[in-house]
């Protein structure tokens, strides 16, 4: 009965309860139920029905934990130990995922050291709950004393730092891998490009995308293809990264986002507004990230009248409220083909207050076309946002220089020194 109590916050079914049904048929109710509907079929009809629960059972039950029904986890695991079935590894992983999915990093700390089995199924869980909570040096603390690692194991501990954006470590896991001829997962193979794309890894980009190959498939999903151009396109080699979109069977809407993304960045404005209208043909409807993209390219391209056109159908036609990035893109097409005064009345008329995005595009506008006084307002802002970067300064510094005002740069300088303020040093970066 108090399990049963337990679960009436979710409604009480009136016609699922039938004493014939067997402990499949329970699980086929179950497992096509409504997460909530699930956990008060379970309490409600399946229990008082004298059917045993099993395995499967709680598989789905445990799903429907994981979809915000967090207060009948608890109830749940006590049942589990209950029939005997908390021993069980699979359920044991879905157990501790389910915890770690609510944060509730505590009662996973508590199964660790309940942990006597040695299964790599529970131990890879672990590793993965621990990564998702935050908690890295636990998971790697785990991974290293499993008594044996599976390839999904290798790739739990490689995404685990990925995810984190601790790229150095991740790609070093993947080198690992590499030495010790492990299996690489999809999951793994994702991972590893993604941590190679942001740090620019092209070599250990390419490695992942041998293994690929290798694996029989040029390019077997969508995630996958996306991950593998993104890599090319943040280590600079656009055009490899169109021939993995090109090859790609399937392309979902963050594939043609990457991509148009890809181009924009790297000047290539036509080709990915070309792209755009190519996605729309498919039937993809745009999204607030893709357009970004677009505006991005028509900044890029100095295609002032397309970005106003893009811009007008993203709010009349798609439906879509502007944010501030898009409002950035805006000011910084329109402030690199000279028209600072609308690029100023837009900054002005946004409904929000503008951000460094937005204020650096305005400033770098201003600056290289003579607006003084918009310059010095943006600068003012920027200042008062983040006093300890020193590119609004040197920016403003270059404007009062270009027009001859020595005691304006001296007063600046002065401002920069008294607010500690770092020139930066140039730098460069190789792989």
């Amino acid at each position: 009965m108090k399990l049963q109590n337990a679960f009436s916050v979710h409604g009480s079914p009136s016609d699922t309860s039938r004493p014939t049904r067997s402990t499949v048929e329970w699980n086929g109710i179950i497992r096509r139920s409504p997460p909530g509907k699930s956990l008060s079929v379970y309490a409600h009809a399946m229990l008082p029905s004298g059917a045993l629960p099993n395995k499967f059972t709680f598989t789905f039950l445990l799903k429907a934990c994981i979809h915000g029904f967090s207060s009948s986890l608890s109830c749940l695991h006590a049942h589990l130990i209950l029939l005997g079935l908390h021993r069980d590894p699979f359920l044991r992983s879905s157990l501790i995922s389910t915890y770690a999915h609510h944060r509730q990093v505590s009662i996973v700390d508590h199964l660790f050291r309940q942990e006597t089995s040695n299964d790599t199924v529970v131990y890879t869980a672990l590793v993965s709950a621990y990564a998702r909570c935050g908690r890295l040096e636990s998971a790697r603390k785990v991974f290293d004393e499993m008594p044996q690692r599976n390839p999904v194991s290798w790739a739990a501990l490689l995404s685990a730092y990925s995810g984190s954006t601790r790229d150095v470590e991740a790609l070093g896991v993947f080198r690992r891998m590499l030495i010790e001829s492990v299996e690489c997962t999809e999951a793994a193979l994702v991972s590893a490009l993604s941590s190679a794309a942001r740090l620019g890894a092209l070599m250990y980009g390419q490695r992942a995308h041998l293994l690929i190959v290798l694996s029989g498939m040029p390019v077997p999903s969508a995630a996958l293809g996306t991950a593998l151009l993104g890599m090319y396109a943040k280590c600079g080699l656009v055009d490899d990264a169109l021939k993995v979109f090109d090859r790609m069977p399937q392309r979902d809407q963050p594939a043609w986002t990457s991509m148009i993304s890809a181009l924009a960045a790297h000047g290539r404005g036509p080709e990915a507004l070309d792209l755009f209208g190519e996605m729309l043909e498919f039937g993809f409807k745009p999204d607030s990230v893709i357009c970004i993209a677009v505006l991005h390219a028509c900044s890029h391209a100095g295609l002032v009248e397309k970005a106003r056109e893009y811009f007008n159908l993203m709010v009349r036609v798609y439906g879509i409220k502007p944010g501030l990035e898009h409002y950035g893109c805006m000011v910084d097409v329109l402030g690199r083909a000279g028209q600072v005064e609308e690029a100023w009345k837009m900054v002005h008329s946004m409904p929000m207050e503008a951000d460094e995005y937005v204020l650096k595009s305005l400033l770098c506008a201003c600056c290289n076309h003579i607006f003084l006084e918009y310059a010095e307002w943006a600068a003012e802002k920027l200042m008062s946002l983040n006093a300890g970067q020193a590119s609004s300064y040197v920016l403003l510094s270059n404007a009062y220089a270009s027009l001859g005002q020595w005691d304006s740069v001296e007063r600046l300088r002065k401002l920069m020194r008294a607010r500690g303020v770092p020139k930066i040093s140039g730098s460069s970066a190789v792989e």
